[in-house]
């Protein structure tokens, strides 16, 4: 009994103590998640104390989970070092314990680390490794969003339409917490900026602030006000823009967040040069690198604070000083990377002599902006006359297409007349002559045109056409009765009268089975009677048809030349205009021009 006793006592020893354990962890956990995004500094004495308490009780997997916590916090200080040693204690507790989840997780986070210090190589290679572990997991959220931060590479690389294609496709996925979905829309809002489309950016800056205060994520907060500002100083509003930065700036500094605190002081620093307060902004980057030691600025904004340096010097035109931080800024951007430089070089690339010469040659500036006016002139002259020139030549083409208009007209007038009196004058004895005539006279109209097409630039058909030219390869010699083909060419005729050749779907396949034949028949027929592939013929139909359209229809003419497109059953515009401008020798935009002028000199 007294055995019995002692076991039982031993259980609920054991039950309250691991209870006990839980709800210490718990609490500590919890005080670490509520302040790791508002008060760092308090955040990492919890999380000592949860490392202390977890290794005395020999919980490897809350030690290892304490050990990210830990480095997440100390990139938050901008403690570099500390940061990559506790990310690999963590990893390699992961390891230890073979807990392949965890690994994981740690190493997106240190990936996430190395991207915001601008390492895109070494991100890219972890984010790679955890890729291959979120298959094996099945793990979908995770590979998602290592999606989203192949995005922000992608952004940070100026590939900014890949990175808004990444973006959008998992703006509607589910299972993303709250702050991978204001990372998407963050990712949203810097894109959009970039490719000037300050509203669309507009819209999810506005909801990404509600849920960064509603969610207390207050680094996602201060990175959608930045991006405010930025619209703001798109717009002129300076002083909206500074205030945007201000609040920025008040809750990074709440936070502790050394390196969002350097972000907010740049923006500001060029706000100041914008308004041209240049000595403002030198003060201000003065003050961001006076402790660089201390303050371990990444060598992105350290490249970028140099420059903003050199530029606001040069402005007043001190040229010593402008000089050492174009250099400064030089040495600093080669440590950054090789892609990086690249981008660097090509945005930022400063002429040390050319600022050298200027401070000992500024008497000769006249003759320098005198060159530089002549030969902006020279450049207008040439393009002028360049202009005028196609101008000239678009006018011929337009005036010799207007005579080829006319005689087309005028051809079809004279065959319709000839068709009324024969008609008139044949009675029923002289049917069968009379059909000949028809037919030959319908043989012709269907060949009759104002601009032919050569069979050459019928690419856009080739896909198409590949089974239609198996089955005239193999049936290259059959013949086709004239009773046949007699018919077949009726038909056509017919379908050009109801003109089905506007349709998208005026297809070889398509009116071979509406006239009841097959491709190999109809194909051999519109090249051996109209000397042309079908593609050509169809071309020929839907230009020939919108030229004399176009002439006589204003309300068609005021159509955008997509609109006139579909109309005439292209699916895009671009293969409308370079069939047009093959047959014409001028675009659609440029007939359209010259025929509204026409029409204005008649009327006036």
């Amino acid at each position: 009994m007294n055995a019995l006793n002692k076991m039982c006592s031993l259980i609920l020893f054991f039950t309250i103590n691991f209870t006990f354990s839980q709800s210490k962890i718990e609490t500590y956990k919890d005080s670490v998640q509520s302040l790791i995004y508002n008060n760092p500094s308090k955040a990492k004495y919890y999380c000592y104390k949860l490392l202390k308490y977890a290794k005395a009780n020999d919980l490897v997997v809350e030690e290892a989970k304490t050990y990210c916590f830990l480095a997440d916090l100390s990139g938050a200080l901008t403690q570099k070092d500390s940061a990559f040693y506790y990310f690999d204690k963590a990893i390699q507790k992961a390891n230890a314990i073979d807990n392949e989840k965890l690994e994981m997780v740690f190493k997106i986070n240190k990936a996430n680390y190395l991207f915001n210090e601008f390492d895109f190589q070494e991100a890219l290679t972890l984010y790679e490794e955890c890729v291959i572990l979120s298959k094996k997991l099945n793990d979908i959220n995770a590979y998602n969003y290592i999606s989203i931060k192949k995005g922000s590479i992608a952004y940070e690389l100026e590939r900014y339409q890949e990175a808004l294609k990444i973006y959008k496709e998992n703006l509607s996925k589910k299972g993303f917490d709250n702050v991978s979905k204001l990372d998407i829309k963050l990712g949203l809002v810097k894109t959009y900026i970039n490719l000037n489309k300050q509203d669309s950016a507009y819209v999810f800056i506005k909801s990404g602030i509600e849920e960064s205060r509603k969610s207390n994520l207050k680094e996602h907060e201060i990175h959608f006000l930045a991006q405010l500002g930025l619209i703001y100083i798109d717009k002129k509003d300076f002083q909206n823009a500074k205030i945007t930065f201000e609040k920025a700036l008040i809750i990074a500094q709440e936070i502790e967040s050394n390196n969002l605190i350097t972000e907010i002081n740049i923006r500001i620093s060029k706000l100041y040069s914008l308004q041209k307060d240049y000595d403002k902004a030198i003060t201000l980057l003065q003050s961001i690198i006076k402790d660089e030691t201390k303050k371990d600025i990444p060598a992105e904004s350290l490249s970028e604070i140099y420059y903003l340096l050199a530029e606001n010097y040069k402005f007043i035109e001190n040229y010593s000083e402008s000089n050492y931080y174009y250099g400064q800024f030089i040495e600093k951007s080669k440590k950054i990377g090789e892609k990086r430089i690249e981008a660097i070089d090509h945005l930022h690339k400063i002429d040390i002599t050319e600022s050298l010469e200027r401070e000992t040659e500024q008497k000769n500036q006249k003759w320098i902006l005198l060159g530089v006016t002549s030969f902006l002139l020279l450049l207008f002259i040439g393009f002028f006359i360049r202009r005028r020139k196609e101008g000239i030549q678009n006018q011929v083409k337009f005036e010799e297409l207007l005579l080829k208009i006319q005689n087309f007209e005028n051809q079809n007038a004279k065959a319709t007349n000839e068709i009324q009196h024969n008609n008139t004058a044949i009675n029923s004895n002289e049917r069968t002559e009379s059909e000949a005539f028809e037919e030959e006279s319908e043989t012709e109209l269907i060949s009759n045109s104002i601009v032919t097409i050569d069979d050459s630039v019928n690419d856009e058909v080739i896909a198409e056409n590949i089974e239609t030219n198996i089955e005239e390869a193999i049936n290259n010699n059959f013949i086709i009765k004239d009773t046949t083909r007699a018919e077949i060419l009726d038909k056509l005729i017919k379908l050009e009268e109801k003109k089905l050749f506007l349709r998208q779907d005026f297809t070889l396949h398509n009116v071979a089975k509406r006239l009841k034949t097959n491709t190999a028949y109809l194909s051999k027929i519109v090249n051996s009677e109209l000397d042309k592939n079908f593609s050509s013929y169809v071309n020929e139909l839907r230009i020939n048809y919108i030229i004399i359209e176009l002439k006589n229809n204003a309300k068609l003419r005021s159509y955008s030349i997509n609109a006139i497109a579909e109309e005439i059953g292209y699916k895009s515009p671009e293969s409308f205009t370079k069939y047009f401008k093959v047959a014409t020798g001028i675009s659609p935009s440029i007939y359209i021009k010259k025929i509204n002028q026409m029409k204005e000199s008649e009327n006036s």
